[in-house]
């Protein structure tokens, strides 16, 4: 049931949080070839792994690897508006 319910959470998860692959991979350090693998259940992340994107996608990590029926939207996209703006900054001080 879990490991049946992981990959679609999780892709779910990032596209909520409005990221490509490659975006994720540019703020986390995750590899998109590892996201992908994730999404499609052909491969399990390690626990930290699990603690970088769930925090990344703002969503509880019981949700994610289903242990708990909780909406995955705990945080406001307010939140996700920061990140967003944090990587536009970090963008314009690259072109500066």
């Amino acid at each position: 049931m879990y490991i049946e319910a992981f990959p679609s959470k999780l892709k779910h998860a990032r596209e909520r949080s409005g990221f490509t692959q490659r975006q994720v991979e540019k703020e986390t350090g995750v590899k998109q070839s590892l996201i992908a693998r994730y999404e499609t259940g052909k491969l399990e992340p390690s626990i930290e792994t699990l603690g970088i994107l769930a925090d990344f996608y703002g969503v509880d990590l019981n949700w994610l690897i289903g242990t708990s029926g909780q909406n995955p939207l705990l945080r406001p996209n307010k939140d996700r508006d920061i990140i967003t703006d944090k990587m536009a900054g970090v963008e314009k001080r690259r072109d500066d």
